[in-house]
């Protein structure tokens, strides 16, 4: 059966992943308090790339015609996206900075580090219109402003980068009639 990974549906971030990556623990992944739901991808701004590998070639002097190719490194893979709407606490868990606060302990806004911070890295998964699943188990995270025609949006790009725990890859892919996520809703801002 051939599987179909067309166009974007929903996407989440969260916490890295810390063990292998199975139907099972994508839903309670999804489902967990600490996983947030982007709630709006601008039009025409969602985008997985996975780029060409460096390479090496050797060429045989005598025939000018190449002899061998060395793989050096595999091409970065990345999903990005532009929050079109997004809330304060979105800036902070994937640009850093701090959430600003009135007396009454109310998030009124957020202010940029004073200094550069270390990258911020996440648990990140794109549900297709196909309904399959793309998860980057521990993706660098790059974010900032992005104006996107007239919205000035949360423009971000997810590298997959190398899990630190053994045993887990840095990329799954999964059909979506293997992932239970029923009970789970759209809450986060843009909706």
């Amino acid at each position: 059966m051939a599987v179909k990974f067309i166009g974007i549906k929903r996407i989440w971030y969260g916490e890295v992943f810390t063990a292998a990556v199975t139907p099972a623990t994508l839903a309670a992944w999804i489902k967990a308090e600490s996983t947030t739901e982007v709630g709006n991808s601008h039009k025409d701004t969602f985008k997985y790339e996975h780029g060409d590998p460096e390479t090496t070639d050797y060429i045989n002097e005598l025939t000018g015609k190449k002899y061998y190719t060395d793989k050096i490194t595999e091409g970065d893979k990345s999903i990005s996206w532009t929050m079109g709407a997004f809330e304060y606490k979105d800036l902070q868990a994937l640009m850093g900075g701090t959430l600003q606060k009135d007396s009454d302990n109310n998030v009124i806004g957020w202010a940029a580090s004073t200094s550069i911070e270390g990258v911020i890295y996440k648990g990140v998964v794109a549900m297709t219109k196909t309904g399959n699943y793309i998860v980057f188990t521990n993706a660098a995270i790059v974010a900032k402003n992005d104006t996107q025609e007239k919205a000035i949006g949360l423009g971000i790009t997810a590298t997959a980068n190398d899990n630190d725990t053994d045993g887990v890859s840095d990329e799954y892919k999964y059909s979506g009639d293997s992932v239970d996520i029923s009970d789970t809703s759209t809450t986060s801002a843009g909706n």
